[in-house]
């Protein structure tokens, strides 16, 4: 399979619109039955319907979130602020606590982000290479990491911020300015919220400084789209089913996962697109019947500004949190005596504080996530019997 991270797109080709535009489609089509042969393939899964019949969905999630960032939301010319993931679309282990939202850009142009900031603990802005592209002016992956609180907002929360490329800044320097790199072809927002529920959302929009005509669609702009649609969930596919290979050695307890989004090195999280603000613990946890895993998240010497516990299948999707508890944070997790906090993932309650559901299952992942932590310790974890949970 060939691996977007290090491939530019398929060229246009040859031919009528027509041929050009069934060899799109045919691409994208057979992608996704290599994306499904690739899950179908996976060592290791547990053979329980929840996990198989979630295989087959995720799949399907991952095209439809693919059509979204490449196809439908792909011009920069024509900028839009999306949600990239929500509730039914997951890309590799998406934290319940974080509102994705995602635009395009282009480093030739202006940009002027305007809105309200909203009541989310922390908004990042991480702005990158275009995913596929490999090395861009010598670099791939995060380019600039940043977020809203550096910059001056207004009284009520108000964001003015403009976007320029690079070294393009105007004399006199405003106040809210974010310089672009040569390469910078996207941002990435997060929003990490204690409490997303009731916790109010910034409120973003962006617009490109300058007229252009409207969109106007040709082959020669979605014939691409749609052949990197089939490669891209091909990549997302294998790079999930690798993640939760590499878990098997971190079984019951936490450490970095090779090869992965989600590594302890955060020079590699400026290669693969992730926040360099955040630091990611993960592992595998594996239990009997009758077993739960309590995790310990232990406090750091240093200040930090939230941690988050999620809990996931083994195609790297959080259990879906709309119905029952599957992740924590420092806030929503009672917390101990000793200022740690002890979590339980467990298949059915307890009885006792931060049960994390697994909804029956008995194997799958977990991440812990730090926001502004300067290296915080690894949480700890220990199989304990759930009728001695309350002793």
């Amino acid at each position: 399979m060939t691996d977007p991270a290090s491939t530019d797109p398929p060229a246009t080709g040859t031919g009528t619109a027509r041929e050009r535009l069934d060899g799109a489609a045919d691409a994208w089509l057979d992608g996704l039955r290599a994306a499904f042969d690739i899950m179908r393939s996976a060592e290791g899964v547990p053979p329980d319907d929840t996990d198989l019949a979630e295989g087959y969905r995720w799949v399907t999630r991952l095209s439809r979130l693919a059509l979204y960032w490449f196809v439908e939301y792909a011009d920069p010319l024509h900028p839009k602020m999306f949600l990239l993931q929500d509730e039914d679309r997951k890309l590799l282990v998406d934290n319940p606590d974080v509102r994705y939202l995602f635009c395009v850009l282009d480093d030739s142009r202006t940009y002027r982000l305007t809105g309200l900031r909203g009541e989310a603990a922390y908004v990042g802005f991480t702005f990158g290479t275009p995913m596929g592209k490999g090395v861009v002016h010598g670099r791939t992956g995060t380019l600039i990491q940043t977020h809203l609180d550096e910059f001056e907002l207004g009284p009520n929360g108000e964001v003015d911020i403009l976007i320029v490329p690079p070294g393009a800044v105007p004399d006199p320097r405003p106040a809210n300015v974010i310089e672009m790199v040569p390469g910078t072809a996207q941002v990435a927002v997060r929003e990490t919220f204690f409490d997303k529920r009731t916790e109010r959302p910034a409120e973003l929009d962006i617009e490109l400084v300058g007229d252009v005509p409207p969109p106007f669609l040709s082959a020669d702009q979605l014939v691409p789209q749609l052949e990197w649609v089939g490669l891209f969930v091909q990549f997302v596919a294998a790079t999930a089913v690798n993640m939760w290979h590499d878990t098997l050695e971190n079984t019951n307890h936490f450490g970095g996962v090779a090869g992965s989004a989600h590594v302890e090195a955060q020079d590699d999280e400026v290669r693969t697109h992730s926040n360099a603000e955040m630091t990611y613990h993960g592992g595998r946890f594996v239990l009997g019947e009758g077993e739960a895993l309590v995790v310990t998240v232990h406090e750091p010497d240093e200040p930090f500004l939230y941690w988050g516990l999620t809990t996931a299948s083994p195609w790297m999707e959080s259990y879906d949190y709309r119905y029952t508890t599957t992740n924590l944070n420092n806030r929503t997790a009672e917390r101990s005596a000793d200022g740690s906090w002890r979590l339980v993932i467990a298949p059915w309650d307890p009885g006792v504080p931060n049960w994390l559901d697994t909804g029956g299952r008995l194997e799958g992942y977990m991440l812990v996530r730090w926001v502004q932590a300067d290296g915080p310790p690894h949480p700890s974890a220990e199989v304990v019997k759930i009728a001695d949970l309350a002793r």
